[in-house]
């Protein structure tokens, strides 16, 4: 495996107080599940030299699924809500993902780390957002059927 991408692996390690990796490490690919935060996947494309940061953000219920693509398309315009990571989703299976490349090229363990940190508390924010959505739709399922109780009493008067 290259170097490169082991040393920065190993700032990160250092940085997160992790025990050390295995030696070798079994995969271009590792998945660190942050105490209290996402898991997060860290994987090496030798043959491009890029860096990937993927992390799954949750899930949307099939009511919500047009405001959530919306939303992703909204966010990922210019990466203005995304800190230049990319929002994605599967409508199939009504999950979202986030997402970052960078070449491993002009990162050094500092620059690596920042990335990382920043990369989690992106995921993190978008984690809020998608769960504020779900809530919105529990309340207004609440209230709709309140309503619906509502207008079935009156009717019975």
């Amino acid at each position: 495996m290259p170097s490169p991408y082991l040393f920065l692996l190993e700032a990160l390690r250092v940085h997160c107080k992790l025990p050390p990796f295995p030696d070798p490490i079994p995969s271009n690919q590792l998945t660190l599940q942050l105490e209290d935060g996402p898991a997060v996947s860290v994987d090496f494309n030798e043959e491009a030299s890029m860096i990937l940061l993927f992390s799954e953000i949750g899930i949307y219920t099939e009511e919500k699924e047009r405001e959530v693509l919306a939303d992703i398309a909204e966010a990922n315009f210019l990466w203005a809500a995304t800190n230049g990571a990319t929002l994605s989703a599967r409508p199939e299976i009504q999950t979202v993902y986030l997402a970052q490349q960078m070449s491993i090229s002009v990162l050094d363990g500092q620059e690596f780390i920042a990335l990382v940190e920043k990369f989690v508390a992106t995921t993190q924010q978008w984690q809020t957002i998608l769960s504020k959505k779900e809530q919105e739709k529990g309340a207004q399922a609440t209230e709709d059927q309140e309503a619906t109780a509502s207008s079935v009493m009156i009717d019975k008067a």
